[in-house]
């Protein structure tokens, strides 16, 4: 179980409540907030603060601070952000210690010298504040809601955690409207103080909550968030809509919160490695979190769809196949234990279909079948409403037959129709049956379930602890440093790879024509040159690799046109001569390597490479350290994986030795902070059983200003 801080504890159990900036008025914040505390049936003592007021709403409405009977619990900031801190540190002189500071117009607008002025408050005294920009909490342990929303918010074990103010507002409404009962809510806002993952730490260990349901724009700290995430996925599930997915989405993102978004193609690889099922809509999110809610997750693979239209169906098929959820296919023993239960003319293959001549009966007795049949583990129930039928008698009948079965294991419905089916609907829904509109709908709940199944039933083991020689690769980039230098040359990067156990075709340097000629007569022809430039990065772009070179005067003539292009490209550049490198064939060119993000730390990537890599992006991403599994799901997540499995007849590739390449630079990447940027772009992947080789690679290193001064003072 994950161990929260208590500190939070008065943030959502508080037994008296203070709000400095309370409101008579109506449609103020002021007075929602008091109106929200007392709707609620909040048991605590309500404790307004405004000098305008004698009382609001029935209570005793304080002057200042000072005259509260005793410090709060929770104090509630609703003042306009010039005298937010005035009255923060007023209360924090009085003995408060727990905040929520409702105010806008900090860090959010530019004010981050206000926003640094309340933080420096807090420090002083130990206090806590949520906030600000924030529209506040509500806990159903408490009967609390100390917010500007919803007044009507149901109780239920959802737990939702925003980053947005309006949108969480807006969240708690649709809740009401879908009838999901919440059991906490807390507005994140500026994170100046209290953090979202303080907050996820918290419902994680929530006894209460069931399903966390988190809105974000932006991760600041995404190694120790996807950490936490890790662990309270084991306990429960985490639904994730992040926003900032597109440029200019990541853009609005960045100035709305002040926060940034980053890559987002590194966040979705990070939460799905922590077992977190992100949603690409509210719709998806609350369709999922009903099912989560309320549904046992299924013991093994193989739904079936029990349906009373042939179209509704396979349509539902359709989808079970785009949302990853297995339909079982055992026809023998489908026909045996449904053929009683449906007219003859129906079929027993899955989608398992009584057809529209089925009575509510008939789908009733084939349900309690499947439901009481072991070797179905999840079912989907579609209902096409029909003239003669009566859509409210059917689901009261699913009503009482899963009164008896209720928990046996996960099912879906969606109820297809017109008059009445929204009363249908709301019913299963009433009765924790999750039902939706569309059949769609009911498939991607039931693929979210799946997904977590599979997750939390998947070991995908421990890094492989390699024995490199670190100090080695130290001392290369050390001596580099020294140099100025911010990119390895082409040596230094093939030495630290072959350090890490990556194998390579037979290379040698030369720093003139002469030398490179003695290099290929004793590799043998074909040979590839290349520019050795620490200057040069993309060697191709700029004329600076030459393939293929089958004899002498070919060699002499690419030489001279490397030359001349890197003179003319780069006239600046370091120039240390050629690599003379034999010329792998018929190989398969990947691309791996490593970056360092800002929020995740190194991220590994792998993909299809050679020249197009930028432009195909066909690449799966992870976050290191990973496991020998995660490296084959890596190279089973590309779309190209079929050409390396031997697509159209032509040879299986070596896929033993790129897992073992991607997790030995994931070890790299977590033994060295040195190293920015690591890229191996191709790798060039053999026959099965004939290894894979690096051909090209480039290392980003630190650029130590330390070593640049002390070059300036000799130079000088």
């Amino acid at each position: 179980m994950v161990v929260a801080s208590k500190e939070l504890e008065n943030l959502f159990n508080p037994k008296s409540v203070a709000i400095i900036g309370a409101s008579a008025k109506e449609d103020s914040i002021g007075y929602d907030l008091v109106h929200n505390l007392k709707l609620s049936n909040y048991k605590g003592d309500i404790l307004p603060v405004n000098p305008k007021y004698d009382t609001i709403l029935g209570d005793r409405c304080y002057k200042n601070v000072g005259e509260l009977p005793r410090p709060p619990d929770l104090t509630i900031i609703a003042v306009r952000a010039a005298i937010v801190c005035e009255a923060v540190e007023e209360a924090c002189k009085n003995g408060a210690r727990m905040f929520i500071v409702i105010s806008s117009g900090f860090r959010e607008v530019g004010r981050l010298d206000r926003e640094n002025e309340l933080i420096n408050i807090l420090k002083k005294y130990g206090a806590r504040a949520l906030g600000p920009n924030v529209f506040g909490v509500y806990s159903a342990s408490s009967e609390m809601n100390a917010t500007f929303g919803p007044p009507n918010v149901r109780p239920g074990n959802v737990g939702l955690i925003s980053q947005s103010g309006a949108l969480g507002v807006a969240l708690m409404g649709k809740s009401v409207t879908e009838n999901i009962g919440l059991s906490a809510v807390i507005s994140i806002g500026n994170e100046a103080d209290i953090t979202e993952r303080e907050a996820l730490a918290y419902l994680g260990n929530d006894s209460a909550t069931k399903v966390i349901f988190i809105y974000m724009e932006g991760c600041k700290d995404g190694r120790n968030f996807m950490e936490l995430a890790t662990e309270v996925s084991k306990e429960k599930p985490i639904i994730i809509i992040k926003s900032g997915s597109s440029d200019r989405g990541a853009l609005a993102a960045a100035s709305h919160t002040g926060s940034l978004a980053g890559s987002d193609r590194v966040f979705d690889a990070a939460i799905k490695q922590a077992g977190v099922l992100r949603a690409v809509s509210l719709d998806d999110a609350f369709n999922w979190i009903r099912i989560l809610a309320d549904m046992p997750l299924p013991d093994k693979e193989g739904a079936i769809i029990l349906t009373n239209g042939g179209g509704v169906g396979v349509m539902a098929s359709d989808s079970a196949e785009r949302y990853g959820v297995s339909l079982l296919d055992d026809h023998e023993m489908l026909e045996r234990i449904f053929r009683a239960s449906m007219p003859e003319y129906g079929s027993t293959k899955n989608p398992v279909d009584i057809t529209g001549q089925g009575r509510n009966e008939e789908y009733g007795t084939a349900l309690e079948v499947a439901l009481g049949e072991k070797n179905i583990p999840a079912i989907v129930g579609l209902y096409c409403t029909q003239a003669t039928m009566d859509v409210m008698a059917f689901a009261g009948t699913v009503v009482n037959i899963l009164e008896k079965w209720k928990g046996s294991k996960p099912l879906a419905f969606s109820i297809i129709g017109g008059s009445g089916v929204s009363g249908a609907i709301k019913l299963l829904n009433d009765h924790s049956i999750p039902c939706y509109e569309i059949p769609d709908h009911a498939m991607s709940a039931m693929g979210a379930i799946y997904n977590r199944w599979r997750w939390l039933n998947t070991d995908i083991g421990q890094p492989v602890q390699y024995d490199f020689d670190m100090d080695a690769i130290h001392e290369i980039i050390r001596k580099a440093q020294q140099k100025g230098q911010s990119q390895l040359v082409e040596s230094d990067c093939a030495e630290i790879l072959r350090i890490a156990g990556l194998d390579f075709p037979q290379t040698e340097v030369a720093r003139n024509l002469g030398e490179a000629l003695e290099a290929a007569e004793r590799m043998g022809y074909p040979v590839v040159l290349k520019i050795l430039s620490p200057d040069i990065v993309h060697k191709t772009e700029f004329g600076g690799v030459k393939l293929n070179l089958e004899d002498e005067m070919e060699l002499r003539v690419a030489h001279e046109s490397i030359m001349a292009e890197a003179r003319r490209h780069f006239p600046r550049a370091d120039i240390q001569g050629v690599s003379v490198t034999e010329m792998v064939t018929d190989a398969i060119e990947t691309i791996v390597g490593f970056s360092m993000d800002a929020s995740f730390g190194p991220v590994i990537m792998f993909g299809m490479g050679g020249i197009y890599v930028e432009v195909l992006k066909d690449v799966a991403f992870r976050v290191a350290p990973i496991t020998r599994i995660d490296s084959k799901r890596m190279v089973k997540e590309i779309a190209s994986y079929p050409i390396l499995t031997g697509a159209r007849g032509k040879e299986i590739r070596d896929i033993g030795s790129i897992v073992d390449a991607i997790s030995r630079i994931s070890y790299l990447a977590m033994k060295t902070s040195d190293i920015l940027e690591l890229e191996v772009n191709p790798l060039m992947v053999l026959g099965r059983g004939k290894g894979c080789k690096v051909v090209d690679s480039r290392i980003t290193i630190k650029y130590d200003t330390k070593f640049t001064r002390k070059e300036e003072v000799v130079n000088k």
